[in-house]
């Protein structure tokens, strides 16, 4: 799905829900002049952006985005979809299924030289696993900086962003409470 799809469908359905840009950011924990780009296809999204704007705007996210489901237990190497939610080079493999009562959602993303995401804050809490490059968190305003092999948990409720701080392509795997998946979880 390419940007432009994304930033139409946010405005969609805003408009459909009779919510001001304003309305929908503060909602989702965004600010209105980062949104209003997003719709206009100006700045990338991260997924849980996305997730917190479907919240806000009450549809399921797979109306923002198409993500590939994963319904079985195991995901290998080579064979999972990559995915993004903009054209600014970040993207996503999808890790974790989805089963009733499943509360994890993890993805391995790959942030480009450069990438630095906005700022956003939502419910839950999150683990990030560096598995190559050099990235920094800023998370309520104090800046941690993680290579290969470092990880961080924090209370995703605090205002955080995420930034690739090195020379190189960073691959992170975050694993977190937020649901960042919407599919209709198969039935046992």
């Amino acid at each position: 799905m390419s940007m432009e799809q994304i930033g139409q469908r946010l405005r969609r359905y805003r408009r459909a829900a009779g919510k001001t840009l304003l309305e929908v950011a503060t909602e989702a924990g965004l600010s209105a002049g980062f949104l209003s780009q997003a719709e206009r296809n100006l700045s990338g999204l991260s997924i849980t952006s996305l997730a917190a704007i479907a919240k806000a705007l009450n549809v399921p996210l797979r109306l923002l985005i198409d993500q590939p489901p994963q319904p079985s237990p195991d995901s290998h190497a080579g064979q999972r979809l990559r995915y993004s939610t903009s054209d600014r080079g970040q993207s996503y493999e999808r890790l974790s299924s989805s089963f009733p009562g499943s509360q994890i959602n993890a993805v391995k993303m790959t942030l480009p030289v450069g990438y630095e995401s906005e700022e956003v804050a939502h419910g839950g809490d999150e683990f990030a696993y560096v598995l190559s490059g050099c990235v920094r968190y800023r998370i309520a305003g104090v800046d941690y900086l993680l290579r290969s092999g470092d990880s961080l948990h924090f209370d995703s409720r605090q205002l955080h962003l995420l930034a690739n701080a090195g020379e190189q392509t960073a691959e992170i795997v975050s694993v977190g409470t937020l649901a960042i998946f919407d599919d209709t979880p198969a039935t046992p």
